[in-house]
Order: structure tokens, then sequence, then C-alpha cells
């Protein structure tokens, strides 16, 4: 019997393409599927109070939860985009929000910046982003909180919680999470750390286990860094703000103080939420 050598030979490199592709596609599902990396802390002592899985049927983020800072410029840090509320700029589609920063006609640059204010806000919790990070030169992508009241006074005498901050053109690879308050604050931050995350345009978590003692920031579950309530006698507040409602915000900045220098032939970036969920 005569064996076609050269049949079998391409029905072997087809099989073995078939098994690499079917392998690919397996771990390219395991890498987009969900995890929960919560701490045990978390699962063994919080309950889910509030979400927004980004799963409706319009394109509109849900206005319940979410309204817009809309203008220009970064409110003094020299940021390059508009804000919007168009949807080019910020919109649902396949399960997750899109936060869109791109050119006009005009060549000026647009974006988006979604906040929780007077719609939802938290006093303490787990707070948890699930999101696709852009990695483009002059973006600056930020998952954040900022009082929804102004208790003890005007920025930053009231707080801020960063819980996840990257820009590639002052940071490079380093994603960071930082609290301000009137202690220490901008490039002085009261406290701020970092860690590389491999690959950021993948699905990675970020939040902040926010308790009356401590804000802790965990980055895909794994402990990142914590400031500890120092409960000073003389104005605490200066040093803790943090007992007061947070609303939640959502952006991706272009240019200004950390942003840096956007390349002439950029166009667009992106980040994108696969979901916001509070834990108390």
């Amino acid at each position: 019997m005569k064996i076609n050598h050269t049949f079998m030979s391409n029905t072997k490199k087809f099989a073995f393409g078939a098994s690499v592709i079917m392998l690919a596609m397996i771990f390219s599902s395991c890498e987009d599927k969900e995890q929960d990396v919560r701490p045990d802390y978390v699962k063994e002592n919080m309950s889910l109070v509030w979400s927004d899985e980004f799963d409706g049927t319009s394109a509109e983020p849900n206005p319940d939860n979410w309204d817009y800072n809309t203008g220009g410029h970064g409110w003094g840090n020299g940021e390059r985009q508009n804000y919007t509320k168009d949807r080019s700029n910020s919109f649902v589609s396949n399960g997750t929000l899109k936060i869109v920063a791109h050119k006009n006609d005009s060549g000026k640059w647009t974006s988006a910046r979604l906040m929780s204010s007077f719609k939802q806000s938290f006093t303490y919790g787990y707070i948890e982003f699930r999101a696709k990070l852009p990695v483009e030169k002059g973006s600056w992508p930020a998952l954040w909180m900022m009082p929804q009241f102004s208790a003890y006074g005007n920025w930053p005498r009231s707080g801020e919680i960063d819980v996840m901050e990257y820009a590639t053109n002052t940071w490079g690879k380093k994603t960071y999470g930082t609290v301000h308050c009137k202690a220490g604050s901008g490039g002085n931050a009261v406290n701020s750390d970092y860690i590389e995350i491999p690959n950021v345009t993948k699905w990675h978590t970020y939040a902040v286990l926010w308790q009356e003692d401590s804000i802790q920031w965990y980055y895909d579950g794994k402990f990142l860094t914590e400031y500890k309530n120092p409960h000073t006698e003389n104005e605490p507040w200066a040093a803790w703000p943090f007992d007061k409602p947070f609303y939640i915000i959502m952006n991706v900045a272009m240019g200004g103080t950390l942003g840096g220098d956007i390349p002439g032939n950029l166009e667009k970036c992106q980040m994108e939420v696969d979901y916001v969920r509070v834990y108390q």
C-alpha cells in the first residue's frame, strides 16, 4: 500500500495548527475570565451593597449612578482634553464601559470624567474596579474618590483617595495608589506607593479597603500599601478627613502635569471598565 507522505505531513501540520489555535483560545478565555481576588477579610466580613456591572442595553452609562464633570484642562493640572457628555467619549457596549479620549474634527482632545456625585456615595468599605488601562504616551487614566461634601474645607483639606493612577510618560509601567489631605498632598502626598503590573491593557482589579483606622490598597487582590489613621489630637481631620461620604470618579486625562507630552500622531486611547463594586 502506497502512503501519501505529503498528505500525512499536511494533515499533521493542520492538526498541530488547530491545537495551537485551540490552546490560544482557552488561554485567552482564562485570561478574560473574572476571578474573585478579594482579600479574605472582605470575603468573610463584607457583603456587596452596590455595583455597576455595565450590562445594560443602552449605550448611556446608568444615569442613576453616573453624572459628568464637563469642561477643560484639568482644573489646574494643565491638561489638554475637554471633558464632555458625548457618547463618543463614554459609552457602554458588550458589558463594559468605555472611556475614550480622542481628537475631534478640530484637532482638539476630548474625553470623559464620570462621577457618582449625589447619586452614589459611601463612607468606608471595599471599593473595587476591574479595568483595562491605556498605555499611550500622554494619557493619564484614573480611578479615584472625592468627598461628597467639603466638610473640612477645599482640596486637599477634605481629602482625596486615588485608587489607581497610571501615566506612561511620568511613571513608565508603575501603577500608583495615593491619598491626599492637608497633612500631605500633590507631589508630597501623605501616602503613595506603586507596583509594576504586567500589561495593564489586560484585565486587572484595583481596590481600596477603607475602614475607620486605615486605607489599604489591593491590586489583583494583592496588598500594595496602607495609610493608617494617626489619630492626632490637634486637628485630627488634617491627617484623616476620611470619615465622611466619598463618591467615585473614572476618567482619562490627556497631557498635563502627569500625562506629559502627547505624540502628534496619536488620535485616541481608551480605558475599559468591567465593573465597579462596593462591599461593606
